[in-house]
């Protein structure tokens, strides 16, 4: 688990035909990553798609919002995909030939229900701010004119010439378009002489007020003009709902979702598949997956019945082969730590499960509470699904909860529970030095797992002959606050190191030994400093505990109704603030003292094949 699995190189051979199931099934099972390996051929698994999929864009980008929406899985076998995709466009041109006339009647028709919306609404506002119906209807003929916009309530005024008259109308209920927040407009009338007014198209403009024409035969009163109104939208809204059918049988009859499906499905194989190289007959596949067997990488293959011959060869020459994390559920939250300094390499050390351990030890003991680690748990657990990151502070705030049982705090409270170990603020010493050590321990993981990956590459030797000299300084080191005798491991480790990095420098052994201990200098130096560097953790219990007992002496001077108002804002500040403090220094000290020991994050992540994006029928247009 602490080793990072590397990924493994493959070879698949299969026949044009079943290209698409076999790669249909390994992506969906998520465990090849493609990656051609042989020179240019002329012949390739998928040609000729490329002018096909330009033709089908193009569709697309007019048609598209009139196409099924849900979408079968495309044909399982396709042995000619240029074929298959110049066959498919063929019938979505002839549904366009058909289809054209229907669109454009539905737009014409959207067109007119968003202006019958606006008269709706118009004659559902003021009644009494509003002109005679029917002299709208007749506006324009002789000398006086009359129009109407709808402009935005916020819209500052528009300077009129002094002879149009100006009547603004709040818009009553409409259609769809005016619901509760989509539509915040006014309707403004202007009447004038036919001279005034035609020049007023600018200024309006000006405001982005759009222009609601009346129609010359909406006539007679208000209550008759709106019956007219409504009469006319119904008649609109059923000739839609006809259209609608008839552009969904319309592709029923011309099979457009599977003939969409067929498209994606080819685009997705021109995509992933054009780069390996086939015979007539056959098409060479590679790339990289984390299956341990041929017999494991074939399962799902052969749950469908798909003929292919498989083997794990070695990867071709300067290929770097991905890695893969493989953690238990309860670790891969904390996978997102290590791969901030990059992905772990081959013979690398994953530390997610170390680090599933550490973060929420350090995250608790600077924010030891029990119930401010309650609050965060009851957080994690609501938010986990929409933010997944911060599924961090369920093992947080449980940490926090053990570590406030053993500092005696109770949302900022240290006279509710007895502390089972120490107050902070009564004994701060012993907090920071077992900080100290706690960060000694963690130090000395590293240590390890540094030495465990020069086993895994082949330098075990090389490890003892050095780097064993730095970890027993540092034990020395260590072990003289109980026992000052030690301290003689510090010159020891220094040797060791030295002799045994200059021994295997023939020739310059004087200045390999000199260079050996300035690194053992610089590297024990940074042990030393990384050590003490883990006193922040102590220093943040202790801020932690010092802001609690602030918050809890201002609420018990502020009243008996004050005291609850100042401890509820005390806790939530704390919350807030020292929880996101805390989860900055808990990163920190994994990322610069931790992992400097042993990660480099050189390696590649695997990334296995999308499958393509097709779905099941959901559209009244799709076949079942």
């Amino acid at each position: 688990m602490l080793r990072t699995r590397t990924c493994r190189w493959f070879e698949l051979i299969t026949t044009r035909d079943e290209l698409a199931p076999v790669m249909h099934a390994l992506a969906s099972a998520g465990t090849v990553e493609l990656q051609a390996h042989a020179p240019p051929v002329a012949s390739r698994a998928v040609e000729g798609a490329a002018g096909l999929a330009e033709r089908f864009r193009g569709l697309a980008r007019t048609y598209q919002r009139h196409w099924p929406t849900g979408k079968p899985v495309g044909a399982t076998r396709i042995a000619d995909p240029a074929g298959v995709f110049r066959q498919r466009l063929d019938q979505l041109d002839a549904w366009r030939v058909q289809a054209d006339p229907l669109i454009a009647e539905l737009e014409r028709l959207g067109g007119e229900r968003k202006h019958l919306d606006d008269l709706r609404r118009l004659l559902a506002g003021d009644p009494a701010g509003l002109p005679e119906p029917g002299l709208l209807g007749s506006a324009g003929r002789f000398v006086v004119d009359a129009r109407i916009y709808a402009l935005a309530s916020r819209s500052p005024a528009v300077e009129l010439p002094a002879d149009v008259m100006q009547l603004v109308i709040v818009p009553g209920p409409g259609g769809a378009a005016a619901k509760v927040g989509e539509v915040d407009e006014n309707f403004v009338v202007l009447v004038g002489r036919l001279d005034a007014v035609a020049g007023v198209d600018e200024l309006m403009a000006a405001r982005k007020a759009r222009r609601v024409v009346w129609p010359a035969d909406l006539h007679g009163d208000v209550a008759q003009a709106t019956h007219e109104v409504e009469r006319r939208r119904d008649a609109a809204v059923h000739r839609q709902a006809a259209l609608e059918s008839a552009l969904q049988a319309l592709a029923l009859r011309h099979d457009l979702a599977d003939a969409l499906a067929d498209i994606d499905l080819i685009e997705w194989l021109f995509l992933h598949g054009s780069a390996f190289p086939a015979s007539e007959r056959l098409v060479w596949i590679t790339g990289w997956t984390p299956a341990n067997d041929e017999a494991g990488f074939c399962a799902p293959l052969e749950r469908q019945a798909l003929r292919c011959v498989v083997q794990f060869s070695e990867p071709p020459a300067g290929a770097e082969a991905p890695s893969l994390l493989t953690n238990p559920p309860w670790v891969r939250a904390f996978e997102t730590f290590a791969r901030l300094l990059g992905q772990p390499g081959r013979d690398e050390a994953d530390p997610s499960p170390l680090v599933a351990l550490i973060a929420p030890l350090l995250f608790g003991f600077m924010f030891g509470d029990v119930g401010q680690g309650a609050v965060l748990c009851l957080a994690g657990l609501a938010l986990r699904k929409r933010i997944p990151a911060l599924v961090l502070l369920i093992p947080g705030g449980a940490l926090a909860m053990v570590f406030g049982v053993l500092f005696g705090s109770v949302f900022a409270r240290e006279d509710l529970i007895p502390a089972l170990w120490l107050h902070p603020l009564h004994e701060p010493v012993a907090l920071l030095a077992t900080a100290v050590g706690l960060g000694a321990v963690i130090l000395l993981g590293g240590l390890a797992l540094n030495a465990a990956q020069a086993v895994w590459r082949g330098a075990g030797l090389q490890w003892w002959a050095g780097d064993a000299g730095l970890v027993l300084a540092y034990l020395g080191l260590l072990a003289a606050w109980a026992w000052p005798t030690a301290l003689w491991a510090v010159p020891g480790g220094a040797l060791w190191m030295a002799l045994g990095r200059a021994w295997p420098a023939r020739g310059e052994r004087w200045t390999a030994l000199l260079r050996a201990l300035a690194q053992f200098v610089e590297q024990a130096l940074q042990l030393a400093v990384n050590t003490v560097s883990f006193a922040r953790v102590g220093a943040f219990a202790l801020a932690h505990a010092g802001l609690s007992a602030a918050v809890v002496s201002v609420a018990e001077a502020s009243g008996a109704i004050g005291s609850w108002i100042v401890f509820v804002l005390g806790n939530l500040l704390i919350l807030l603030l020292e929880g996101l403090v805390v989860g900055i220094q808990t990163t920190r000290l994994l990322l610069f003292e931790f992992f400097l020991r042993f990660l480099k994050g050189g390696g590649r992540a695997f990334r296995p094949l999308p499958p393509p994006l097709v779905q099941s029928p959901t559209s009244p247009g799709s076949p079942p």
